[in-house]
């Protein structure tokens, strides 16, 4: 019987491991209090950074200091940025003109922000703790997610985003 109960267990992880999760859809605001969807966000065609953030979180602003680092030295002389920062507040509402003051004042404005109230995407995205960060594929394919954020976490994030350009770039068809 417990030969049984293991078999069970081991194929349950193995195939919840194998099985490509897609990132939650969600329709909401953003601190400008316009209309926001993942819908909308995907529909651009680029794979998507995503993270939760609030004000009140050292590790969260220290992760978004080093995103917004890496997105005004990333090369765009061939064009735009190919990928998409979004960075969900998960601030409360006594503190949204805060969060709003903030992400202007560290030059975040430059990504989408999302505002989360009453944490309804954290939740159905499962997030335990902030930051939280999801590496999104153009479809909404959750790529790499990191929980949690210390000095040089930011390396490997960086380093899965150039491993998610390079496969997309691979699967690309070439005009002959």
């Amino acid at each position: 019987m417990k030969k049984i109960i293991l078999l069970i267990t081991l194929f349950t992880v193995v195939f919840s491991f194998s099985a490509e999760k897609k990132f939650p859809r969600f329709s909401t605001k953003d601190l400008s209090g316009n209309d926001i969807s993942l819908d909308s966000i995907l529909a651009k065609g680029k794979p998507v950074v995503l993270t939760f953030w609030a004000t009140w979180c050292k590790p969260c602003k220290k992760e978004l200091r080093k995103l917004i680092e890496y997105w005004e030295n990333f090369d765009t002389t061939q064009g735009e940025h190919p990928y998409i920062v979004v960075a969900i507040c998960e601030d409360g509402p006594r503190s949204k003109r805060q969060a709003t003051a903030l992400a202007k004042k560290e030059k975040w404005d430059k990504f989408i922000i999302p505002y989360d109230l009453g944490q309804k995407i954290k939740r159905k995205a499962g997030v335990a703790d902030i930051p939280e960060l999801f590496i999104l594929k153009p479809d909404g394919t959750i790529f790499y997610r990191h929980i949690g954020f210390n000095p040089g976490d930011e390396k490997e994030t960086f380093s899965k985003l150039e491993e998610l350009f390079k496969e997309l770039n691979e699967e690309e068809p070439t005009s002959e």
